[in-house]
């Protein structure tokens, strides 16, 4: 019997309703679900399925819930193979292509394999001493208690940018509408593949965000005199940095791999619905 995996946003009645709408439509289609346990542990009323790890997933996911929901399953997702579907549950979802009202006719999509696959370009990130970790949306380097940090940016191993400020938000082209737009960044056509640096309250006020080739290296390193600061991968993870730390980013040779129905044909709606008229 297929199995398809659930991960649901946790405490959320919305999340809970569409995920007992998906569970009933995997089950009129001879699909078996599983739960994430973590889902499972928020929501006793499905203790009944069966369960599953993200470190070890079936080979297809259904996340229901917001953003940050979608970007923990793909940081901490075992198989990068794994294709994922996505509903929305929350206020804002931007990544998420599906509503709660077409749920089921969705689901019914993806079980039949009709759809769309999209590559999500990541990058990998490696700071001193820690594993290495690949991030959809964004790493930022951000000030502890609003002190000032200096860092240097080089890309390709050729200085780019000195920075004393609160930090800087490196971003894929998904992460262009995320942190770093708030922070003044570009929006980035989906179809370009790039990173975008952008910095987070410069003293130098002449600096403004770069938009460079995503096969670039980029090194970024916190200065001697600078003070320490956090590391935050996609909201999900948080790493204390010192002084003389080097971080790393470069390409993710494992894309996420997201199934799409509708996302290209109306992504300056979303763009609009989503952000511009955000409330």
């Amino acid at each position: 019997m297929e199995r398809i995996g659930i991960v649901i946003k946790p405490d959320s009645s919305i999340a809970l309703s569409i995920a007992s709408r998906v569970i009933k439509t995997l089950l009129e289609n001879s699909i078996m679900p599983l739960i994430e346990e973590g889902s499972a542990r928020s929501y006793p009323t499905l203790s009944d399925y069966g369960t599953f790890t993200l470190d070890n997933p079936p080979k297809k996911i259904i996340v229901i819930g917001g953003d940050g929901t979608l970007l923990r399953t793909i940081m901490f997702l075992g198989d990068p193979d794994t294709i994922i579907m996505t509903v929305r549950a929350g206020k804002r979802g931007f990544l998420l292509d599906v509503e709660p009202y077409e749920a089921e006719e969705r689901v019914i999509d993806f079980i039949r394999d009709n759809y769309r696959l999209t590559r999500y370009s990541r990058l990998k990130v490696k700071a001193p001493d820690r594993q290495e970790y690949c991030v959809l949306n964004d790493a930022v380097f951000i000030t502890k208690m609003a002190k000032l940090v200096s860092l240097s940016i080089n890309i390709n191993g050729e200085r780019a940018m000195n920075l004393d400020g609160d930090g800087v938000i490196v971003s894929t082209t998904a992460g262009s509408t995320a942190y770093s737009l708030s922070a003044g960044g570009p929006i980035i056509d989906p179809g370009l593949d790039v990173i975008i640096i952008t910095p987070l309250n410069p003293v130098q006020l002449h600096l403004r965000p770069l938009v460079i080739r995503f096969d670039s290296r980029i090194e970024v390193d916190i200065s001697q005199s600078s003070n320490s600061l956090y590391l935050v991968l996609d909201g999900q993870i948080s790493l204390d940095l010192l002084p003389g730390d080097i971080v790393t980013l470069e390409h993710c040779p494992y894309p996420a791999i997201i199934a799409r129905f509708k996302w290209w044909e109306n992504y300056y709606e979303k763009l609009y619905s989503r952000i511009y008229s955000y409330l």
